[in-house]
């Protein structure tokens, strides 16, 4: 089975083998068109393809090659559909946050919240009998940094190796004295700042319990990971899993 997550940013195509993931590849959403869409595909053309989509040029291009590929190609919202009860106005939904929301459910029944750190940063609960209760978007943190950096006067390129955690003995509070460590700090205590609080409000408003879990997600997710101060189930594949739970689910 070949998974594809098409998001805002990337396109992730996973070769799936005994429901795990074998071979990743990557190509920027922004680039893909039909015919270079055919190449990646042409080694998988006798395996089932489920594809999740939040673009609706790249789902258009995938439909077309379903003439080709007759029933094997899967886009789910469309020839599949997510297999739990939602409150969200179905015209709406993203089907990458339904897919995590089934795929965190699946693999803890005690899921209440995914939080994906993407394009966008996304809040997506999920009730204590297994409903998706929809949920809040933000901006994200390089969608920010892209916002930030088109400014004349500003950095063009701001890289993050990786957030820390805070040394014993260093100073709690440390002003930036660049602009460029302005940015870098502005992300980091600003997103997790964010985060960390809107965690909190929900988690009291909804009165989650010590069992119930927090999955994160997302590929900026490590530039505030240590900075954050709830437990948390990080899972990177988050959206591929959900891909493999429809697949033995539905099909």
């Amino acid at each position: 089975m070949i998974a594809v997550d098409i998001g805002n940013t990337n396109i992730h195509f996973a070769r799936i083998k005994n429901d795990k993931i074998i071979k990743s590849s990557f190509i920027s959403t922004s680039k893909i068109n039909k015919d270079n869409l055919k190449e990646v595909l042409r080694p998988y053309r006798k395996d089932k393809i489920l594809v999740c989509s939040v673009v609706p040029a790249v789902t258009k291009l995938f439909k077309e090659l379903k003439k080709t590929y007759a029933e094997k190609i899967y886009i789910v919202g469309q020839d599949l559909i997510v297999p739990i009860k939602s409150q969200y106005d179905k015209n709406n939904i993203g089907m990458d946050r339904l897919v995590c929301a089934f795929a965190s459910k699946t693999i803890n029944s005690a899921a209440r919240l995914v939080i994906d750190f993407g394009t966008a940063i996304t809040f997506d609960f999920i009730s204590a009998e297994g409903e998706y209760q929809g949920g809040f978007i933000l901006p994200g943190i390089g969608s920010t940094l892209r916002v930030l950096s088109s400014c004349a006067l500003l950095p063009k390129k701001i890289s993050f190796k990786k957030s820390r955690k805070k040394i014993e003995g260093e100073k709690k509070i440390q002003i930036p004295k660049d602009t460029k460590s302005s940015i870098k700090q502005g992300i980091e205590d600003g997103f997790s700042a964010m985060v960390n609080s809107l965690v909190k409000k929900y988690s009291q408003d909804l009165n989650f319990g010590a069992e119930d879990k927090i999955f994160t997600t997302g590929g900026d997710f490590y530039v505030i990971k240590h900075y954050l101060t709830f437990k948390y189930i990080f899972d990177s594949s988050l959206v591929m899993k959900g891909l493999i739970f429809l697949n033995k689910k539905c099909l």
